[in-house]
């Protein structure tokens, strides 16, 4: 029995947390390039928050979780437009060096995760 429990333990110490999703891209930039040229850096929190560094100078903020095997990112400053959605990804241990495409409300994109911020 005493083998059994310690095996479990073993195991859930060698199992990685989904809880935290982002945690490889905190101390990194998303480089996000739109198809239209467009480049924006996204800053991604431990304490559940985001910003985006927009080409013009102007920063944007907003909230993410994980939930039903997504993970979302909403606007909260400036408001979004009524009834927008939040930007979703599927729920996986992001790091630096992924890529990822996405589209959020100003168009499609593509997110490289660098090293630094």
């Amino acid at each position: 029995m005493r083998k059994l429990v310690f095996l479990g333990l073993a195991l859930l110490a060698a199992s990685p947390a989904i809880a935290d999703t982002w945690t490889g891209v905190y101390d990194g930039t998303i480089v996000s390039t739109y198809g239209d040229g467009r480049v924006v850096k996204v800053y991604v929190n431990a304490d559940h928050s985001y910003s985006i560094a927009l080409p013009n100078g102007k920063e944007l903020r907003g909230s993410w979780a994980d939930a039903d095997g997504q993970s979302c990112f909403t606007l909260t400053d400036p408001p979004p437009a009524p009834g927008a959605k939040p930007t979703c990804f599927p729920i996986k241990e992001y790091k630096v060096g992924d890529t990822f495409s996405g589209e959020d409300p100003t168009g499609k994109f593509t997110g490289v995760i660098q090293a630094g911020r």
